[in-house]
């Protein structure tokens, strides 16, 4: 090379083949750092698909078939296809991969043929993946899904098929909206993907599933009744087309909210006919957390010994769901139940490991919930100064996070009355229960929604 450049023919080697794979790699890091000159002579060899546009590229000195197979080679040196050869599905994994290492703006230096459907698939699946972990990416990503969708070519894919992509994209964006609490949004994004709906092919699977997210929007306002109907509805969808998992799933779903709106009893029997219908292999998770759930309305139901036995049964499932904060969430439901049990002791041991694991992993609301549950387990054992002291510190914890005004009251009268040294249990005891209410609220996602 003079001064560092490759020459012509190894430019034309890079495109044609005859160079090693150690001078390969160095004309292509070379090229990589932006050399205008070396590029120039390259671009007859590149395929007109990865110019900008408007930009003029005199014909190439050889027939394009004589070329195609060498850029190939050139996509193959850096684990690459090139964009024609390459599947929707491998479009849709690097896509993925993009949007999970950094997100939308992983997609700025994108290569083109990064777009279409497979992305907008990419989109709404990394979306969903994010629910649990982070709203507002998961309602960022189903945004772009939706602008994506309302841009598709009609007359590539047909009328009504775009429009059942947009019903899909407006339907998981109402579902992030709720997710992140902003519930009059999400309101109105329904009633788009109601609209696009019936302009498409009215599939009923994508009805069910439109109606799924309608229901839990319903429960997140409180109205239980409503939700309920609609989750009857979709399980007989679920049901007609012969997917039991999925109806199981939606009774499971259903009966949480039975429990919600006050019926325990009701909840736990819903939660184990459920189960009877879904697939443990094929999603753990779901039986893993309706079981968790089952266990919180025994307990509602003061039915502790059955929920120790639930509890046991569940370990003994050995779940592939794994992680320590499933580990850490069991040990918190075995903590509750020896305080309802009057194991103090061993309530004591429990909340203490819990309390630690959730400051650990930076889960400052469990943490703060499990100490006040540890305070309260003090109190039961006479146990007064360290108690109150314990329950100021979670209470300050709580009143450093972004919760609604009514917690926020309540969290501040029981501050003043520990600082006052005249908090009572029966007090500290509402207001855990309070705030059980508030972590377990239908406004966040159940753990079991499709």
């Amino acid at each position: 090379m003079d001064h560092n450049h490759p020459t012509r023919e190894e430019l034309e080697g890079l495109v044609l083949g005859g160079l090693s794979p150690q001078r390969d790699r160095a004309v292509i890091l070379h090229l990589l750092h932006g050399c205008e000159a070396c590029t120039q002579v390259l671009l007859p060899y590149v395929p007109p698909c990865f110019l900008p546009e408007g930009l003029e590229v005199p014909p190439p000195p050889f027939p394009p078939e004589d070329y195609d197979a060498p850029i190939d080679r050139v996509f193959a040196l850096f684990g690459l296809r090139s964009p024609a050869n390459r599947t929707p599905e491998e479009i849709k994994r690097e896509s993925l991969h993009r949007l999970a290492a950094g997100g939308l703006a992983a997609l700025s230096d994108a290569p083109p043929e990064l777009s279409g459907i497979p992305l907008f698939e990419a989109l709404l699946e990394r979306s969903w993946a994010l629910r649990h972990e982070d709203p507002f990416q998961m309602v960022q990503l189903a945004h772009a899904a939706a602008l994506q969708a309302t841009h598709f070519d009609e007359s590539e894919i047909g009328t009504r098929k775009a429009a059942d992509m947009r019903c899909r994209a407006w339907t998981e964006l109402a579902n992030a909206y709720r997710v992140a609490d902003e519930l009059d949004r999400a309101e109105e994004v329904l009633i788009l993907a109601f609209e696009s709906y019936h302009q498409g092919t009215l599939d009923p699977l994508l009805g069910a599933r439109y109606f799924d997210v309608f229901a839990s929007q319903q429960a997140a306002r409180r109205r239980f009744d409503l939700a309920c109907e609609t989750l009857d509805f979709v399980t007989a969808i679920y049901r007609r087309h012969g997917d039991h998992h999925l109806a199981g799933r939606t009774v499971i779903m259903r009966s949480i909210f039975v429990g919600y709106s006050g019926d325990a009893e009701a909840a736990v029997l819903g939660i184990e006919a459920g189960l009877q219908s879904v697939d443990e292999c094929r999603e753990p998770i779901l039986v893993f957390s309706a079981v968790q759930s089952q266990i919180r309305f025994l307990m509602d139901s003061g039915k502790f010994s059955h929920a120790f036995w639930a509890l046991d049964r569940l370990k003994r499932r050995n779940l592939n769901v794994g992680g320590r904060i499933n580990e850490l969430k069991l040990r918190w439901l075995e903590g509750q139940i020896h305080v309802g049990l009057k194991e103090l002791d061993l309530a004591d041991q429990a909340l203490r490991e819990v309390k630690q694991g959730f400051e650990e992993a930076g889960l400052g609301y469990k943490a703060a919930l499990a100490g006040l549950e540890l305070g309260s387990v003090w109190f039961q054992q006479g146990n007064f100064d360290d108690a109150e002291e314990l329950v100021l510190k979670c209470a300050d914890v709580f009143l450093s996070l972004s919760i609604r005004r009514e917690l926020t009251a309540a969290l501040l009268m029981v501050r003043k009355a520990a600082e006052a040294r005249h908090l009572s249990f029966t007090t500290l005891q509402k207001v855990i229960d309070l705030l059980h209410k508030e972590e377990r609220s239908p406004r966040a996602t159940p753990p079991e929604e499709p």
